[in-house]
């Protein structure tokens, strides 16, 4: 017998990079260039790893039109080029011999920068934020596709209790399609002690957070944990670097399908979040023709039983809204407004 369909009695976000971006962190087309500046900056670690050079050497490799001075390439393709280049092409003689430990260095980067940016909003989200304070609410369920940890911070500093696997009525539930720059697989731990590290299922923040204890280690080998970043916030970059040897974010290749494994219990629950939604807001988020991933979520989320009783649509852009009347629904309620810094 089918599943019984459950009640539609849930208000869910489903948030892209628009709302980290309007809080000040680097969007999609910038995060290269992003990770280039705080290299120049003061980032003896990138220095260390030599990022700036081996990106140049890849761009060469890929991209004909890297003799010239100052090129960049688009990121989504670049991304994309190298993912498959992992899958196809590592080993070939004359390669790219260090794509693997690129890509690698890569996400370690961006989570560097995406730290850094949120230490920069800090103060302002400490202030309070009018949106995140209605998105960041006890039984209110958000999905994202973003790695960045704003809605953690954000939840962790007005002490709302935060779960990020499940349906919780008591906390906000927070679903990351993508992975998450505080997460590895347990096969990518680094040899540090279980504290160090928890299971997705624990409840964060809030009167009486909990812990769960930690499966074996051959248990725990395909599953994802969280590393406790958070907890020890200003020492977080630190916390990531060390505790993980390769971290959980499934880049934004053009078909992400074989990295999405681990995540598979996620997109699960993501799936039954959008099936309980009363109230179904996304925002920030640009619905690209080529994520067919999420957007097949979504439309079937939304064609579960009646559907949501209200969709909302919040993009600047037009032509977002288009293809949401394309690939979503033909009739919602559209949002032209942004989500302000504060």
């Amino acid at each position: 017998m089918p599943s019984p369909v459950p009640p539609r009695d849930r208000k869910v976000y489903f948030v892209g990079a628009g709302l980290s971006s309007a809080l000040g962190l680097p969007n999609t087309p910038s995060l290269i260039e992003g990770v280039l500046e705080l290299a120049a900056r003061h980032s003896r670690w990138l220095i260390s790893e030599k990022l700036p050079d081996r990106l140049d050497q890849a761009f060469h490799y890929f991209y004909p039109d890297a003799i010239n001075a100052g090129y960049r390439p688009d990121v989504v393709d670049f991304f994309s080029t190298l993912r498959t280049y992992l899958d196809v092409g590592a080993g070939l003689a004359g390669g790219l011999h260090d794509a693997p430990d690129l890509y690698r260095s890569l996400k370690f980067a961006i989570a560097h920068l995406l730290v850094e940016r949120i230490r920069e909003c800090g103060a302002h989200l400490e202030q309070g934020h009018a949106y995140l304070d209605d998105v960041v609410q006890p039984g209110n369920i958000v999905i994202t596709s973003n790695w960045d940890v704003v809605v953690e911070r954000y939840a962790q500093l007005t002490d709302v209790p935060l779960r990020l696997s499940g349906f919780g009525e008591n906390e906000l539930v927070l679903l990351k399609l993508h992975g998450s720059i505080d997460w590895c697989l347990g096969s990518d731990r680094a040899n540090y002690p279980n504290r160090d590290y928890c299971l997705l299922g624990e409840q964060l923040f809030g009167v009486r957070p909990y812990t769960m204890t930690l499966p074996s280690v051959a248990q725990l080998r395909t599953q994802l944990v969280r590393i406790r970043a958070l907890e020890s916030w200003s020492d977080g970059w630190r916390k990531i670097i060390s505790r993980a040897n390769d971290l959980h974010m499934v880049t934004m290749a053009r078909s992400k399908a074989g990295d999405l494994g681990p995540l598979r219990p996620v997109w699960r629950d993501a799936y039954g979040a959008i099936s309980r939604a009363e109230t179904l807001e996304i925002v920030g988020y640009s619905l690209p023709d080529d994520d067919i991933e999420i957007r097949t979520l979504l439309r079937a989320g939304i064609q579960r039983g009646d559907g949501p009783t209200r969709l909302v649509v919040r993009n600047p852009a037009p032509d977002v809204h288009e293809r949401a009347r394309r690939y979503l629904l033909h009739t919602f309620d559209s949002n032209y407004l942004p989500v302000d810094a504060a």
